[in-house]
């Protein structure tokens, strides 16, 4: 039950996120295209039906080219990476290197151990991440509901937002009502900018990073590792996963690479973009996604910021609320006394 209620959270999530990367289109093309005598904008159904027409061909392509070689990816050649990767030659090598370096006789051991703890955590966590791929693989179909999900929330959102503030009372609880509606949108078109832009940063980052060290296909594979960066933990892990396939003779120089840009996004650049999206502090956006971690795993991962966004308004109106209750009351009081 708690897998089903968190794989539908995530669908939920991705929906709504594909629909804040529509709606800036459906109000550009609403803007641009006008039909009948008066020059009336496309209804938003219709717009949408146009962005995905011209969506549908090249993403039917992708699916159809990539769908075989990814689920071989999947299921094939990234456990075979991962062993590779976590072997005895390889961390025999790193072991060499590390008594090599100048360091006291008595720091190497300390060393070796706190490295060799490292690498076992992150092959924990890699497998772990590869274990959540290979059983979300079989669910990939449903990600065909998720542009669905978005048309419905485009087109039927502004209607249901009118119809529940009509059967508020009138006066402050209908005011109040669409700033927290409103609010609670800024707060989820924040977090979907900072996740956009998180994309596009890494992207850019990775594509040079992965020339200059020399990886094959390197725009290719630093796209990918953009795009993935919008699922946050199992994105970054999945594209270590794809670059570690891919590096040949320079895994440890992409593993180096790839860990020191995590440390740098996930605790310098990612808690700005939210704090400046979302207005939540940098210690607040770190605490907030390990909470979301260590309580549901990748799935709270990835619903944590938006949740911690969504309480945070809803805490705040209802303080504000109460505040303007307390003085409705006293108002009318000061009235009734004589």
């Amino acid at each position: 039950m708690l897998q089903a209620i968190e794989g539908v959270g995530v669908l939920f999530l991705l929906s709504a996120f594909f629909a804040y990367v529509l709606a800036p289109l459906v109000v550009e093309l609403r803007r641009l295209i006008r039909t009948g005598a008066r020059k009336r904008p496309l209804s938003r159904a219709a717009a949408l039906a146009v962005i995905y027409a011209v969506l549908f061909i090249p993403a039917t392509a992708a699916w159809r080219l990539s769908g075989d070689r990814m689920a071989q990816w999947v299921h094939v050649t990234a456990p075979a990476a991962v062993d590779h990767l976590f072997s005895g030659s390889d961390l025999g090598a790193l072991e060499r290197l590390i008594e090599r370096a100048p360091l006291p006789a008595g720091v190497h051991p300390v060393v070796a151990q706190r490295v060799e703890g490292a690498i076992r955590y992150v092959e924990r966590e890699t497998r772990s991440t590869l274990d959540d791929l290979i059983s979300a693989a079989r669910y990939a179909a449903w990600l065909v509901v998720t542009p669905v999900v978005a048309f419905l929330l485009l087109t039927g959102a502004p209607g249901f937002q009118r119809s529940t503030l009509r059967a508020l009372p009138h006066g402050h609880m209908q005011w109040r009502a669409e700033e927290y509606l409103r609010d609670v949108n800024s707060v989820l078109a924040g977090y979907v900018r900072a996740q956009s832009a998180a994309g596009v940063i890494v992207g850019v980052v990775c594509v040079t990073g992965f020339t200059l060290i020399g990886v094959p296909a390197a725009p290719s594979m630093g796209i990918a590792a953009g795009v993935l960066e919008l699922v946050p933990a199992i994105g970054p892990l999945t594209a270590l996963l794809m670059s570690a396939t891919q590096a040949g003779d320079r895994l440890w120089a992409v593993i180096v690479f790839l860990g020191a840009l995590r440390l740098v996004q996930d605790y310098v650049v990612y808690p700005r973009l939210i704090r400046h999206g979302m207005h939540m502090s940098t210690p607040a956006v770190i605490v907030t996604i390990w909470c979301g971690a260590a309580l549901a795993g990748a799935a709270g991962v990835i619903l944590a910021i938006p949740v911690a966004g969504f309480l945070s308004v809803s805490l705040r109106h209802w303080r504000e609320y109460r505040e303007i209750e307390r003085l409705v009351r006293a108002s009318g009081r000061r009235s009734a006394e004589p």
